[in-house]
C-alpha cells in the first residue's frame, strides 16, 4: 500500500512553488543588503539564518511566516511595520539598529497620504484634531504610565546635563526652567495646552500657581480630575481645541509642552495665544521638530498619529510668528535630550511588555515598541530635532 503520509503531486507542486518564491524574495533581499552597514541576520522561516554586514549581529529578523518573508522583500517600511504589527516578523537585540536600514527602503502608500490631507478639509481642523488625539490619547491612563517615568509622568522631552541621569531628575529640570523663564511666582493663573498626566501641573500647583487645562483627551481629564482630588489640588480642566476655546480670561502665561505637532496652522495658533495672554506674559513651547512640512511615515499616520499631524518646522513657525507682536526670548535645540527621554521610555515600555500584553493585548504593545524605538533613532540619527522656546507678548513696558 502507498505510504499515506506522501504529498500528492499537487501538494508537491504548490511546495515546490512555494519554495522557489521563498527562495526568490530572499535573493531579493540579500541582493539589496549585500553592503548593508549594519550588521544583522535574517531568520526563516525554517529556522535557517543569512547573516549580513561585518562583525557580530547587532539584532535579529526573524521570519515566522511567508507573509513575513513577502513583506520583507518588498523593502517598503509600511508593509514591513503590518507584518510586525501582524506578527508575522519579530526584531530581537538593539532596537536601535533596525531603524538605520529604513534609508534604503521605501514608503509610498498613496491613499493614506491623501486621506490624512482630505479629512481636515472635509471634517475641519477641529473635528480632524479630535479624532486623532482620541486614537492615540483615549486608552486607560495605565497604557501611558507604563512608560512614561513612574515619578514625573511627563509625555515630552526632559533636559538632561547628563546621559546617566534619570528621567525624573531631567524632567524636574525642564519644570525648573520653565516655571523660570515664565517668570511665574504663587497666585499667577496659567493655561496648560494639553496637561497630559499632570506632571507639570503637580510641579505648578505646589508652587502657588492656579493651573487650567484644555484637553480634547477625555481619559487624560478624567485622570487628571481625580488625581487632582488625591492631591487636594483645585486644577480646572475643560475638554476644548485650542483653536475653539473661547474665553474672557487673561492668562499670566502659556505652556504648552509636545502639542505643537498637533496644531500644524501656526497662524492660528499664535493669534490664539495673543487672545489668551495678558500682555507682558510669556509662553513655554516645544516640540519634535523636522525641516519638512508634514513629513511623517506612513506607520505612524497609520498607527500613531492620524491627521494631518506635523512636527514642529522651525523656519515656518519663525515666518508666523514674525507677522505678530509676540517675540521670542530663547531657542534652545533639545535633540540629544528626547533622544534620549525617548530611549528611556521604549526601555521602561518593554520592562513592562507582559503587563502592556495581559491588559491591552499584543497589538497595541508592538505599534507603540515600534513607535518608541522608531522615534529614539530619529532623534539619535538628526532625522528629527527638538526645540523648546520662550515667546513673550510684550505689554506697555518697552524695557520687558
Amino acid at each position: 500500500m502507498p505510504d499515506g503520509t506522501a504529498a500528492s503531486p499537487s501538494t508537491a507542486a504548490a511546495q515546490t512553488t512555494q519554495s522557489a518564491r521563498g527562495g526568490f524574495l530572499m535573493r531579493k533581499v540579500a541582493e539589496h543588503f549585500a553592503t548593508s552597514p549594519v550588521a544583522f541576520e535574517i531568520r526563516m522561516p525554517d529556522g535557517s539564518v543569512q547573516p549580513f554586514g561585518q562583525g557580530a549581529p547587532e539584532f535579529r529578523v526573524l521570519l515566522h511566516s511567508p507573509a513575513g518573508l513577502k513583506a520583507l522583500s518588498s523593502l517598503d517600511e509600511g508593509r514591513f511595520a503590518d507584518a510586525y504589527l501582524a506578527g508575522d516578523i519579530d526584531l530581537e537585540g538593539d532596537m536601535l539598529r533596525p531603524f538605520a536600514l529604513r534609508q534604503g527602503m521605501g514608503d509610498f502608500h498613496l491613499i493614506t497620504t491623501v486621506w490624512r490631507f482630505l479629512q481636515p478639509l472635509l471634517m475641519g481642523q477641529v473635528k480632524t484634531n479630535r479624532a486623532a488625539i482620541s486614537s492615540h490619547y483615549d486608552i486607560d491612563p495605565k497604557f501611558f504610565l507604563s512608560l512614561l517615568d513612574p515619578i514625573t509622568p511627563c509625555y515630552t522631552q526632559g533636559v538632561y546635563e547628563a546621559e546617566d541621569e534619570t528621567l525624573d531628575v531631567a524632567t524636574t529640570r525642564k519644570f525648573a526652567y520653565c516655571f523660570e523663564k515664565l517668570g511665574l511666582k504663587a497666585g499667577d493663573h496659567i493655561l496648560e495646552i494639553g496637561p497630559g498626566w499632570g506632571a507639570w501641573f503637580e510641579y505648578a500647583s505646589a508652587r502657588g500657581v492656579k493651573c487650567t487645562g484644555i484637553s480634547i483627551s477625555q481619559a487624560s481629564i478624567d485622570y487628571l480630575n481625580g488625581r487632582a482630588k488625591e492631591l487636594g489640588r483645585d486644577w480646572e480642566l475643560i475638554f476644548s481645541d485650542l483653536l475653539a476655546y473661547k474665553t474672557d480670561r487673561k492668562y499670566d502665561a502659556i505652556v504648552i509642552m509636545g502639542v505643537i505637532e498637533h496644531l500644524p496652522q501656526y497662524d492660528k495658533v499664535l493669534a490664539k495665544f495673543m487672545e489668551l495672554l495678558k500682555p507682558g506674559g510669556n509662553i513655554f513651547l516645544d516640540g519634535s521638530a523636522c525641516i519638512k512640512k508634514y513629513e511623517l511615515s506612513s506607520f505612524m499616520v497609520k498607527y500613531i498619529y492620524p491627521g494631518n499631524h506635523s512636527f514642529l518646522v522651525l523656519h515656518d513657525f519663525m515666518t508666523q510668528l514674525a507677522k505678530t507682536p509676540l517675540s521670542m526670548k530663547e531657542c534652545f535645540s533639545d535633540r540629544w535630550s528626547y533622544f534620549l527621554t525617548f530611549k528611556q521610555w521604549a526601555i521602561n515600555f518593554d520592562n513592562n511588555k507582559n503587563f502592556v500584553i495581559d491588559n491591552f493585548g499584543e497589538f497595541n504593545y508592538r505599534r507603540f515598541r515600534l513607535y518608541l524605538w522608531g522615534a529614539a533613532y530619529e532623534f539619535y540619527s538628526r532625522s528629527l530635532d527638538c526645540y523648546r522656546l520662550i515667546l513673550h507678548y510684550p505689554g506697555d513696558n518697552p524695557a520687558i
